[in-house]
């Protein structure tokens, strides 16, 4: 199976062919910036399941002080839509901004979220299914 995330204009775009080993969201401020909304959706893949990276991106590196790690993020060069990011505590891994998968249906769309990160953070109105594991901080 082949999954595709794609930027907001649709030029660029990386293809997976495997399920994600993690799917989650995380309420911290760095994932809300980066989003421009109340939480991040991000969804971890073995690198090894990275089978193509299609257009033009940009970087933007940077030390992430409260999560104590490196991180460093790829978005167009023409829309901006961060696509997808690595981290230093997660060497093997790369994570894929969740909703760039929103063309996805059937076998292709990612499987539910299963967890919730920094939900200290999250804003009031926002309930989670049950079931999901928290985590604070």
């Amino acid at each position: 199976m082949l999954r595709t995330a794609r930027c907001a204009c649709g030029q660029a775009s990386i293809t997976l062919n495997a399920d994600p080993v993690m799917h989650g969201v995380c309420h911290c401020g760095n994932c809300q910036r980066r989003t421009g909304s109340a939480f991040g959706i991000s969804a971890y893949f073995d690198l090894a399941a990275v089978v193509a990276r299609e257009g033009e991106m940009r970087t933007w590196a940077f030390h992430h002080a409260a999560q104590q790690h490196d991180q460093a993020r790829h978005f167009c060069a023409r829309c901006g839509t961060t696509l997808w990011w690595t981290i230093s505590t997660l060497p093997d891994r790369i994570g894929v901004a969740g909703g760039c998968f929103a063309d996805a249906t059937g076998d292709q769309a990612l499987p539910d979220p299963t967890y919730s990160v920094a939900d200290d953070r999250r804003r009031g109105w926002l309930t989670l299914p049950a079931g999901w594991k928290v985590f604070t901080g």
